[in-house]
Formats: C-alpha cells, sequence, structure tokens
C-alpha cells in the first residue's frame, strides 16, 4: 500500500507541474491522484496507529500478570515483547524459537503449525515442551494479524479446567495431577493414581482401547494423549464416538485435541472434527477420500483399512506422510472398527509426529554415520599395514636400481600408486575421525596466503579466487597440512560447480557468540569464533541432496569426476580439530560453506623440527645398536627389520607382545631400542612396555600405528622417552625416526668412558 500511495502521488504530482497546458478534466485528473495518495497515506497512518495502540494496551494490560505473556510477530515469528513473568521465568529470549529448541525436534514447524491454528479459529490452546515441563500453552490471534502466547506458570494444571471432557493428568509413576471435574463425578472419593481409575492397564500412546472404570465398572473408550517427559494425560472419549456420522457441531468432539475421523466403507472421510480438519487440512465440507490426504504406507490404504474392518488386525498404527505440496508433514494414524452402527466404518485416531520422525531420521543417520566411520577407520588401519609393506619393499628395490634399468619405471609405478592408495585411505581415516593430526597455532591470513598459489593453479583461468581477510588477526589450532585438504577440497568442489567460469571467495572473519549459537540442530559453545566461508555463484545443491552431503561416497558428478569423499574428508576433519561446519545452497544461485573455529591466542613462534635428512646421522657417527622390533603383520615386520638392518643395527624379531616379553625374559639380552606396533592381538604395544618399563627406565620406544586415537593419548602420554610414527611410512621416515631416538637418549661420552 505504501508503494501504491507513493507511485498515486509521483504521477499526480507530474502531471501538473511537467505537462505545460492542462485541460480541467486533465487538471482534475492530477487533483484525484493525488487525494487517492493522501487516502492511502492517511489509511496507512490508521492502520499502523491501531496496530501500535493494539501492542500498547497488550502491555498496559499483562506486563504485570503473573503468567507468562510473549507477544510474537505474524509476518517472520519475531519476538515483539514479553512480560515481566516472562522475563522472571525464562530469561530474555531472543526468539520463541528458543524456548522450544532444547526438547523440540522441529521448533519452527511446530510454531507455524500453531500460528495457523490460531488463525484458523481465533486461538489455539496445545501443549508444548517448554524446558522441563509439559505446559498447555494458548495462542490469540490480535487483530494486527500478530499472536500472543499465554504460558502459565503451573505446567501440571491446564488453563482450562471446566472444558466439557473427562481426562486426567498423571506424573510418569501415575500419580494424579489433576482430575477433570465431568471425571471426577463418576468417583465417590477423588482417585490418587491412574490404576484407581483403570486398574493396572493404560492404553499406549496414540491408540484407542476399552477399558473399564475401577469405581464405576463403566466400560469406555480412553485414549492416552502424547504428553511431556514427565506427565502423561489420559482422556475418556465421548459415548457418541462411534455413531458413523456424529454431529458436527458437537462441542465434546471439536474440543478434543486430538484428530478423529470416521471413515466409510468406501474410503470416504464421512467426519472430521475440528484438529482433524486442521491437521489434513480439510474445509468443513469437503468430500475426500482418506488415501488422497496421506501416503508412504507401503501398501494400499485401502488395504490396511480393510485388515482392520474385518477384523485380521484388531488395532493398528503406522505413520504416514501428509499429501502436501512443499511440505514434509508426518501423521501418526491408529485404525480401529467402530462397534456400533452401520458396519464398515472406522475410526482413525491421529497425531502429528513430524517432530517424532525428524528424531528418528535425525538418530539414523548419526547411527549409520558412525557405523560407515568404524568400517572406515577398520579397513584403512588393515589397508595402511599393506601399504606400508608395498611401498617399504619397493624403496629397498629401488636402492638397488637406478634410472637406466629397464624395471625401473615399472617400480617408480608401483610407488606413486602406494602414494595415491595412502592419500584414499588418509581420507578414510579423516572421515572417520582417526587421522593422526599434529596440532599447532596457526595464522589464519599467513596460512592462506600460503596456499593461494595453489589454489590458484586448481581453479584454472576460467575461476578468480578472492581472498578477504579480516583486519585483526586471526589464529586457530589446527593441523596445518589438513586444513590446507580442506580448503582444496571446497575451492575445488566451487570450481566444480562453475563449469562456465565465476569468482570463488574466501573470506575470514570473527564472529563473538556470547550467547552461543543453535543453528540446524547444532549448538555452538559461547565464545569468540573464526570464521571462514567459501562462496561460490554456481549451480547450487538441490534442497534433496542437503543432508547427505556428508556421507562418504555420495557425489552429484559424473562417473570418473569424483570419489564423493571430498565433503565427508572435511566433515571429519573439521569435526577432529573441534570444529563446525555448515552449507547454505539454493539451487541456481550459489553455495557457502562456513566453517567455525575457536579463536586461539597468538603463541610464541616455536623451533622448527630438522628436516628428516638433517636428522638423519652418517651411519659412521653411531654405534651398532640392538633394536627389539614387535609387529603382528609379518609384512611390515620384514620391512622393518631390512631398513634397521641395512643401517647398521642388529634385529631382534618378536609377533606379539607375549614373544617379546618372552625375549626379555633372558636378563643378558638389553636392547638399546623398542620398536612396537600400538595394536595387536593379545596384549598391545603400550601393554608390553609397562611390564618391562621398570626392567627399562630409560631405554627408548618407537610407536607404529595407522589411527590417530592409538597414537599419543593411547602411547605417549603412558610411556616416556617414546615418538610416534604414523602408518605407512616410507623407508626414509622409518629410519630417520628410529636413528633420532637412538641418539636422542644415547649415553654420553663420558657415560660411555665410564
Amino acid at each position: 500500500m505504501l508503494a501504491l500511495a507513493g507511485f498515486a502521488a509521483c504521477i499526480g504530482a507530474w502531471w501538473l507541474i511537467a505537462v505545460p497546458s492542462v485541460s480541467m478534466l486533465g487538471l482534475a485528473l492530477g487533483v484525484s491522484l493525488l487525494m487517492a495518495a493522501a487516502l492511502l497515506f492517511a489509511g496507512l497512518l490508521v492502520l499502523n496507529a491501531l496496530h501500535r495502540n493494539e501492542h500498547k494496551a497488550i502491555r498496559t494490560l499483562l506486563d504485570n500478570s503473573e503468567t507468562p505473556c510473549l507477544l510474537v510477530s505474524g509476518r517472520d515469528q519475531a519476538l515483539l515483547w514479553q512480560n515481566r513473568a516472562a522475563v522472571a521465568t525464562f530469561g530474555a529470549v531472543p526468539d520463541i524459537r528458543t524456548l522450544l529448541d532444547d526438547y523440540c525436534a522441529s521448533p519452527l514447524n511446530v510454531i507455524a503449525q500453531t500460528h495457523e491454528q490460531a488463525s484458523a479459529q481465533g486461538n489455539a490452546i496445545r501443549t508444548l515442551q517448554i524446558g522441563a515441563n509439559a505446559c498447555r500453552v494458548e495462542i490469540v490471534l490480535t487483530k494486527g494479524g500478530d499472536y500472543l502466547w499465554r504460558i502459565p506458570a503451573n505446567p501440571s494444571a491446564p488453563d482450562s479446567p471446566d472444558l466439557p471432557l473427562e481426562w486426567v493428568l498423571c506424573d510418569l509413576s501415575g500419580r494424579v495431577q489433576y482430575i477433570s471435574p465431568l471425571l471426577a463425578t463418576h468417583f465417590e472419593t477423588a482417585p490418587a493414581h491412574l490404576q484407581d481409575i483403570l486398574g493396572p492397564d493404560c492404553p499406549e500412546p496414540g491408540q484407542i482401547t476399552q477399558v473399564r472404570l475401577t469405581q464405576t465398572s463403566q466400560t469406555r473408550l480412553a485414549l492416552t494423549l502424547p504428553q511431556g517427559t514427565d506427565s502423561r494425560g489420559v482422556l475418556f472419549l465421548p459415548a457418541d464416538l462411534d455413531r458413523p456420522t456424529p454431529d458436527d457441531g458437537d462441542a465434546a468432539l471439536n474440543l478434543l485435541p486430538v484428530a478423529i475421523t470416521h471413515i466409510a466403507p468406501d474410503g470416504r472421510i464421512a467426519f472430521a472434527n475440528r484438529e482433524a480438519r486442521r491437521l489434513l487440512h480439510l474445509n468443513k465440507h469437503d468430500d475426500a477420500l482418506f488415501s488422497d490426504r496421506l501416503e508412504g504406507l507401503g501398501r494400499p490404504i485401502h488395504e490396511w483399512m480393510e485388515d482392520v474392518r474385518s477384523g485380521r488386525l484388531k488395532r493398528s498404527t503406522e505413520v504416514m506422510r501428509l499429501v502436501r505440496h512443499g511440505e514434509e508433514t508426518y501423521i501418526q494414524v491408529s485404525l480401529r472398527a467402530l462397534t456400533t452402527g452401520p458396519e464398515g466404518y472406522t475410526l482413525a485416531v491421529m497425531n502429528d509426529a513430524t517432530e517424532l520422525k525428524s528424531l528418528e531420521a535425525k538418530f539414523t543417520q548419526s547411527q549409520k554415520m558412525q557405523a560407515i566411520g568404524q568400517l572406515a577407520g577398520g579397513v584403512a588401519h588393515d589397508f595402511n599395514n599393506l601399504l606400508t609393506a608395498i611401498s617399504g619393499h619397493c624403496e629397498l628395490i629401488l636402492m638397488r636400481h637406478d634410472s637406466s634399468d629397464v624395471d625401473y619405471p615399472d617400480l617408480m609405478q608401483i610407488q606413486q600408486n602406494s602414494n595415491r592408495a595412502a592419500a584414499l585411505v588418509r581420507q578414510l581415516l579423516a572421515f572417520s575421525r582417526k587421522q593422526t593430526l599434529q596440532f599447532e597455532t596457526l595464522d589464519l591470513q599467513g596460512a592462506l596466503a600460503e596456499l593461494v598459489h595453489l589454489l590458484n593453479r586448481l581453479v584454472g583461468a576460467k575461476i578468480t579466487l578472492s581472498l578477504r581477510f579480516a583486519d585483526q588477526v586471526i589464529n586457530i589450532r589446527s593441523d596445518r597440512r589438513q586444513f590446507e585438504q580442506i580448503l582444496v577440497n571446497l575451492v575445488v568442489n566451487a570450481r566444480d560447480a562453475m563449469p562456465l567460469g565465476g569468482e570463488v571467495v574466501i573470506e575470514t572473519a570473527i564472529h563473538k557468540l556470547p550467547q552461543g549459537l543453535t543453528r540446524e540442530q547444532v549448538t555452538l559453545p559461547p565464545g569468540d569464533y573464526a570464521v571462514i566461508e567459501v562462496r561460490d555463484k554456481g549451480q547450487g545443491i538441490p534442497k534433496a541432496n542437503l543432508s547427505k552431503l556428508f556421507e562418504p561416497f555420495f557425489t552429484t558428478k559424473r562417473q570418473g569426476e569424483g570419489t564423493g569423499l571430498g565433503l565427508s574428508t572435511v566433515y571429519g576433519l573439521v569435526k577432529q580439530m573441534g570444529g563446525f561446519i555448515f552449507i547454505d545452497s539454493e539451487e541456481g544461485t550459489g553455495t557457502t560453506v562456513s566453517l567455525y573455529f575457536k579463536s586461539q591466542a597468538a603463541s610464541a613462534p616455536s623451533q622448527k623440527p630438522r628436516s628428516s635428512k638433517a636428522a638423519t646421522p652418517a651411519l659412521s657417527m653411531r654405534p651398532r645398536s640392538l633394536v627389539l622390533l614387535v609387529e603382528d603383520e609379518a609384512p611390515v615386520r620384514s620391512f622393518a627389520a631390512r631398513a634397521l638392518q641395512l643401517q647398521g643395527h642388529r634385529v631382534l624379531e618378536a609377533e606379539s607382545g607375549e614373544a617379546a616379553l618372552n625375549i626379555l625374559a633372558d636378563t643378558s639380552i638389553r636392547p638399546d631400542l623398542f620398536v612396537t606396533d600400538v595394536i595387536m592381538p593379545g596384549i598391545d604395544g603400550p601393554g608390553w612396555i609397562n611390564k618391562i618399563r621398570d626392567q627399562y627406565p630409560d631405554t627408548p620406544v618407537v610407536f607404529m600405528s595407522g589411527y590417530a586415537e592409538d597414537s599419543r593419548s593411547a602411547a605417549q602420554a603412558r610411556i616416556g622417552n617414546s615418538a610416534f610414527l604414523a602408518k605407512p611410512f616410507s623407508l626414509g621416515d622409518f629410519t630417520s625416526t628410529v636413528n633420532a631416538q637412538l641418539l636422542q637418549h644415547a649415553p654420553s661420552e663420558t657415560e660411555t668412558a665410564t
């Protein structure tokens, strides 16, 4: 309206000013346009004033109310106001979603459905889990289109105890918290426990069961209502519930907080109460088939209803999806045959199961990812042993061949493909979060500046790479090599999303989150976060694929263009570094990947270790040493023994920790170094070292393993004078680590002379 008023005013003014000679008709037209604009502006001012006056009246009336009240915008669900009781009860919450976040899988859907019900009826009453309590919340639609939420201070007592319903609210032990006046009339003394009403049996949640009231011997239909974590309600259904076509204006049926429908033998919905019409999006006089409203059963719905009608199934409960474009709503449906009236009618009791399905999907996904991670970690561990043996023996052969040898190219192919296989294994280990990481404090700007040349080569000539740094210095705790791998994977994905060219932007920033952040069911603790965003304006990602992006081997690229491990590797590395990753994408617009890492204070520059070549002393400077080599994999043990012997060391081999202990039972054997695998059948590496540590307190140790979780935490933290070597390792890595340990812990010349 504001735009329309402005447009009318502009046209009218132009007509009167810009046109040099205006007829009487033209003059009248220009004046009319200006008057219309004035009226529109006046109308807008009146509406805004009414809106402000309504908000002012709500604040005046309810600010001192003992019931927590909140005013929520009908346009964007923003929190407009909360009274003193709400602030005292819940704190100064930023939005209404915050109240539901901890106990609700899809709070935005719940809020939207609640507002939809309030819009249709003028008000809505729903039981919602707020904090640790199940509260019956009343939502009222204001004249201005906003929503007033009233949350009673006592969550156990309903807002409207005089509703014409028979029901009881109990805690999980069955102790009665509230009994409606209508139900209380059936008992001479107020029941203290649910068993005083029903006896030992209670209907399952969401199902209708025939029960007998203990003090009256009446047979009634009872329904257990879905409640919170600390309470449950039992509703006794009206006596006319079994009528095939009850009066649509029946107050009791329409006040039920449960969706109830009667289905005719031909599958037509003969009756639906108010809650059922809201849940199924039915108008009052819609003549709809039940099977047209729901899907996803796995077999024809009419066959399922026939099984219930014929008695083959006494009752049946299934979860199905609502047929509604652009909306993902799941409904739990319980069927039973009507016992009175014409044959063939079926009673359906329904409730919204969207939150339950959302939680179930998240749990299933986490279980699947955990199982795949365990499998990937196990396969990678065994594969690392094979790669160590293959690449190690290949290096031993290459030592006897030069580039002029006819077999040299074949040997180099073996070595290169072994390195490629090792890279693939590192990706599997990264996904399963068992990659070996070397943490250090990284300056983001410096790390990205060093990486920019490699990234420019990767993106090619069609893509422009832009770096945008924050004004301040940002430090994170990360493994430099794996952080670079994360950026490479993300930039390559962004490049592939723009086959015709474009711009990839890498931007850094500091986000201060004093209250933390909850996003996509992930909660970031309060603190300062370094944020790295990688943006592209490519094809975007379809919504259907967003939930699968971090699954290993999931890819939308053509055969041979990708392994599907890129994003799963990134996910595993980010999580292993203690960070968070979020992806925002819109099909046809582009994608933004955001990485959150805790910001770190700058640390003093550490002395970089010498290169492996410099750390490897000449053989003539080192005495012959006795090395006890313990490795359960024979090919790895053979390679390691050959490598040590080539360095001039004497080697004792053992295939297990028990065999090593048997060798050391001979007190005349005094090894200068222990080289052992971490994970072995029987006693593991740290285990057998601990058993002989008192006897050899200063003997250095080299641990070997393919897992990160086997390394420092499991070995070095308990064993002094130790080093760790990750599999697969090269001949040079192995010999330099061994020689460095021997020299570092070798006795001095004075001690040797003594």
